[in-house]
């Protein structure tokens, strides 16, 4: 198994080996440059001494301590002659030969020569430094070479601190970010983005808390959907249930066949309702701003269809049914209308177990009112109502739809009452 590479420890690795590769090449420019320098001051020495120390007529060679002018070549020291070849001097140009490198110990003998033309005559100087000529003082020195490693590594130590420092202060941000991110949740979600310090981190934060709370909105959505329609598919389920029952036993008992087809249209108009909810539930959970279709339905036998269909709710209860409509037409998107007409009928004809639903229409308007004569659970029917997933979505509905909806608790029941305004 391949192990994660860590970013932290790549950055710093990368960073140490390029500082020490800088460190290295900038080391090695100074050392170029260092002795290139001294060449040229030798150089530049020796060339005025070739210019400014004057032969006498003999041409006899002039020597001072270390140096030597003269006009012939032959008239140099021995030495000179054995380590340099005079075809090979570049006139003006200081030739040097050092016996030993100077980075890791002082030369031996260290050999200068320059052959210089002025005056349409040709001299030449030379130098020769050794190391008995010295001072006595300088004999135990330290060779270059371990300065420029110590200086050398004492950089890419202040270097390799620095960063440590630096990359500390930035490593605690990121790591508050990466626990904070990893214990994310609901309640995260509530509070303020927390500040880490850099730009980046922040805008990195916000970037998580957004993506999460997409995702939390996501399930929300996803976990509402999956309730209300398990809420809204019960009533079809169970016409469905039922009336496949009821044909089962026509078929068995050869009723006739016009009782039969109907009880077919039932089970097929509650197929077809599951759909139209099942279409319309997604269509909420999405918040899509598409607008549903809306077509023309007479509010009454709209009513009296959802009222047959839940009439299986008040099976084996003592409650009287009152129910009153007129022909009123409306053009409305008829699913959500079925969804809260359903809802409202549903929770009058399940809360209440003994006394007397009242549905009233009159044009746009339908008002349901139930009174329940069980007193032992008035209580807990009272403290039910209005609540649920069914009025719930309902709420929903008629809040998106800016239709009236009116709502409150009376003696022994609950009275609620919707209409809409027809505009089209």
């Amino acid at each position: 198994m391949k192990m994660a590479s860590s970013l932290k420890r790549y950055i710093v690795l990368s960073l140490l080996i390029t500082s020490a590769i800088l460190v290295s090449v900038l080391s090695s420019v100074s050392i170029k440059y260092f002795f290139a320098g001294l060449d040229a001051a030798s150089a530049n020495f020796l060339y005025s001494q070739a210019i400014f120390i004057e032969l006498d007529e003999t041409e006899k060679p002039v020597q001072m301590r270390e140096i030597t002018v003269a006009a012939h070549w032959h008239d140099l020291p021995q030495a000179i002659l054995d380590h340099f070849d005079e075809s090979k001097l570049v006139t003006n140009k200081l030739a040097k030969v050092a016996e030993g490198y100077p980075l890791f110990s002082t030369p031996e003998y260290i050999y200068f020569v320059i052959k210089v033309s002025h005056n349409g005559k040709m001299k030449y100087a030379s130098m020769v430094l050794n190391e008995p000529s010295r001072p006595s003082d300088e004999s135990g020195r330290v060779p270059l070479l371990f300065y420029i490693i110590l200086i050398a590594v004492s950089a890419l130590s202040a270097f390799s601190l620095a960063l440590f420092i630096i990359f500390r202060r930035a490593t605690v941000s990121v790591d508050a970010l990466k626990n904070w991110a990893k214990s994310f949740n609901e309640t995260e979600l509530q509070k303020p983005t927390p500040d880490f310090r850099y730009s980046e981190l922040n805008t990195l934060a916000d970037i998580i808390k957004s993506s999460l709370a997409s995702v939390q909105e996501s399930l929300a959505r996803e976990k509402r959907f999956l309730g209300y329609a398990s809420h809204e598919l019960r009533t079809p389920i169970a016409v469905t249930r039922t009336n496949a029952e009821l044909l089962r036993k026509m078929i068995e008992k050869n009723i006739n066949q016009e009782k039969q087809i109907e009880v077919l249209d039932r089970i097929e108009r509650a197929g077809i309702n599951m759909t139209d909810l099942t279409e319309t539930l997604l269509w909420l959970n999405r918040q899509e701003d598409k607008i549903l279709p809306k077509s023309t339905i007479v509010l009454g036998d709209f009513t009296k269809q959802i009222v047959h269909d839940l009439n299986y709710l008040l099976k084996g209860k003592t409650v009287e049914l009152i129910f009153t409509t007129d022909e009123s037409e409306l053009v409305v998107p008829d699913v959500l209308c079925r969804i809260i007409l359903t809802n409202l009928i549903r929770n009058a004809f399940q809360h209440t177990s003994s006394g007397k639903v009242v549905i009233q229409q009159s044009g746009s308007t339908i008002s349901i009112t139930n009174q329940n004569d069980d007193m032992e659970n008035n209580q807990s029917i009272n403290e039910e109502m209005g609540f649920g997933l069914g009025l719930e979505l309902t709420e929903k509905l008629v809040e998106k739809y800016g239709w009236h909806y009116k709502t409150k608790t009376i003696e022994n029941g609950y009275f609620v009452e919707l209409s809409h305004e027809n505009t089209d």
